[in-house]
């Protein structure tokens, strides 16, 4: 979900558990709100404040996940391949 090439640090790029805290924080953030089924908020993700801003700083990488979210059965679990749940 966090995506933002601009602002990789490729010096500590293969760092194991190296991540910028806003990284962290938003990936945290949209990881509940996925969780919640609360898409609106995800659709309005410009209003989840600068951490969020900082994980999408342009929408193109962005947008398909709610077209994948909108296809969520209610009753379908989540999961994600990068993270422990």
């Amino acid at each position: 979900m966090v995506h933002n090439l601009g602002k990789i640090d490729w010096a500590n790029m293969n760092k194991i558990g190296f991540a910028y805290d806003w990284a962290t924080i938003a990936n945290e953030k949209m990881k509940n709100l996925m969780l919640a089924n609360d898409h609106k908020q995800l659709i309005n993700y410009r209003s989840l404040g600068r951490e969020v801003e900082l994980a999408i700083p342009s929408p193109e990488h962005y947008l398909p996940l709610l077209y994948i979210l909108a296809l969520k059965q209610e009753k379908e679990q989540l999961s994600f391949l990068t993270t422990k749940q």
